[in-house]
């Protein structure tokens, strides 16, 4: 892990936007034509365009607090019409996809459970044209275009209301490009999937709603890769710790595909966020990979999958009284809020069967902290847990066309950030206090994406809570090796950012702690770069800044 790189990252151009814990900068795509950044700026509800056209060659000389790059603003509307709904009123935007001269825009209704829309801009001078909008799912979460440009996919979550009242259906949608773009979308549901439930949990899929819940409610599309021959899309299903297979051409879903569990016996792994660094293997403790980001890539003819396992909880709570939430059958806590629902619960509030399990509780570096689902691991519906199951694997993974595991990183992220950080290992992106992620999801691989260089093929894994982007040479989808780590955070610095207070509380030297939250990146090849040299885009949500790397 500690070996020399042979690539270099080194960090040229920086966009700060002065918004911090509000996602100011989420997903970036790059305009190859016009050598132009394209980032979702939830905060304001716009896309921020930076041109990179001239950025410096030299090294940014304040990493942590400088800019060198300047961005114009692209206002979203606050409702458009679509062949299918006149005044859709509009929320934020959540992804962007570029496709030669069009950008496909995925924007939430302003009732998230309600149908939300795609925007299609034509590239152009002096700034992007709206030409149409499209209706999509509920809360589209993610857009891609097919590699040649021929239709645009969308994730649509269907994520349910916060006091669970509403809970639409995830969806995915295809909206045909060529020869124009189409005023409506092909929708995909997982009805088909709603007397499956039992076989899919056989296979590693989890389901964790209320009871009533349909499976095509509890499927929550996430995120998309298309192979490259465009003939199938694979779409992950976060909380679910599944992907979905998609045959584009017959634009049917063909398959949900569970993931299964990592066993933590076979790795180190930190579970508490009292102890400082203590990381250690356990009997009956499994990880479920619940991948955030996913990307595709051919290695000798074959699709390969990447995921960066991020892991994520069904949780919903929302502002309430206490005798209001009381009446309404939801629990209260006087620290979070309202309690309409949640599958997670600390592994000592579990009520625990298994020696080995209360073995490790009781004298292995505090498991009992552990964030675990309540939903897994009773094996014999006793009551009793004899496994546990947190969120997430803390890693990257590689899977065949099939979804069938053919890599996985370990324990390489944590240990790497031990060995380099030491007590700061484990940190919160919103503050620098190590340890304070390790009862959680540890570091949290949030994004991914892959690029060509010299004939090698890297991944790029973005950590959202800890910051900076892990790469691995991935050119043997079978072998993959470390290649390097790079952080543009200042540990040194003491500051605190409250995002879940309103304005969001700001306290110390945030302005001064470099980039927080890799969120989104993109890769730039050489031949398409600026500068000459392959580049990699990285927009970080918490910190609200673009930074650009030049690999060589």
């Amino acid at each position: 892990m500690s070996s020399s790189p042979t690539l270099q990252l080194e960090l040229i151009g920086r966009h700060i936007t002065n918004q911090y814990g509000e996602g100011a900068a989420e997903i970036v795509e790059y305009d190859t034509a016009r050598q132009k950044l394209y980032v979702v700026n939830g905060a304001d509800k716009a896309i921020d365009i930076i041109d990179i056209s001239n950025i410096p060659i030299q090294p940014l000389a304040l990493p942590y607090s400088g800019q060198n790059l300047t961005s114009e603003r692209l206002q979203l509307p606050k409702s458009v019409s679509t062949s299918e709904q006149l005044n859709l009123l509009l929320g934020g935007p959540n992804s962007l996809s570029i496709h030669n001269n069009l950008m496909a825009v995925a924007v939430a209704n302003k009732d998230k459970q309600q149908a939300g829309a795609i925007l299609f801009y034509r590239l152009v001078q002096p700034k992007p044209q709206l030409i149409k909008a499209v209706t999509a799912g509920a809360l589209p979460d993610m857009v891609t275009f097919t590699h040649d440009g021929s239709k645009v996919i969308v994730a649509n979550e269907g994520e349910p209301s916060k006091d669970y009242r509403n809970d639409p259906e995830g969806t995915i949608s295809i909206i045909a490009i060529e020869p124009e773009i189409a005023d409506s979308a092909k929708h995909l549901n997982f009805h088909q999937f709603n007397h499956q439930q039992a076989q899919l949990m056989s296979s590693g899929v989890k389901f964790a709603s209320p009871k009533g819940t349909t499976v095509a409610q509890d499927l929550e599309p996430e995120y998309i890769a298309v192979n490259a021959d465009n003939t199938k899309a694979y779409v992950s299903l976060q909380e679910n710790n599944a992907i979905a297979i998609v045959d584009l051409a017959n634009e049917v879903i063909v398959g949900v595909k569970g993931l299964g569990f990592k066993d933590w016996s076979q790795y180190k792994i930190d579970v508490s966020n009292k102890d400082g660094i203590n990381a250690a293997t356990y009997e009956n403790l499994y990880g479920m990979y619940q991948p955030d980001a996913i990307a595709s890539y051919v290695v000798d003819g074959k699709t390969y999958i990447l995921s960066a396992n991020e892991g994520d909880a069904r949780e919903y709570i929302y502002d309430a009284t206490e005798a209001d939430c009381k009446a309404a059958g939801h629990k209260f806590d006087d620290e979070d809020g309202c309690i309409s629902f949640t599958e997670e619960f600390r592994a000592k509030k579990l009520s625990i069967k298994s020696p080995s399990v209360i073995d490790s509780y009781y004298h292995k570096n505090g498991i009992g902290r552990l964030k675990v689902t309540n939903v897994l691991g009773d094996e014999n519906g006793d009551g009793m847990h004899e496994k546990l199951y947190s969120y997430g694997a803390r890693s990257f993974s590689i899977w065949d066309d099939n979804v069938q595991q053919v890599y996985d990183s370990g324990d390489d992220f944590e240990q790497l950030l031990i060995e380099r950080y030491g007590d700061n290992f484990n940190s919160n992106e919103n503050e620098n206090k190590g340890d304070s992620r390790s009862d959680d999801k540890g570091a949290e691989p949030e994004a991914i994406t892959t690029g060509v260089i010299e004939g090698k093929t890297y991944a790029f894994i973005g950590l959202e809570r800890h910051g900076g982007i892990m790469v691995y040479d991935i050119t043997n989808p079978k072998q993959p090796t470390f290649e390097t780590y790079v952080n543009n955070r200042d540990f040194s610095k003491d500051f605190e950012i409250d995002d879940d207070s309103d304005p969001v509380a700001l306290k110390g030297a945030y302005d001064e702690v470099g980039d927080l939250a890799p969120e989104g990146l993109a890769f730039i090849p050489a031949k398409d770069s600026p500068t000459g040299k392959a580049l990699l885009a990285v927009a970080n949500e918490v910190s609200g800044s673009v930074s650009i790397y030049q690999l060589h």
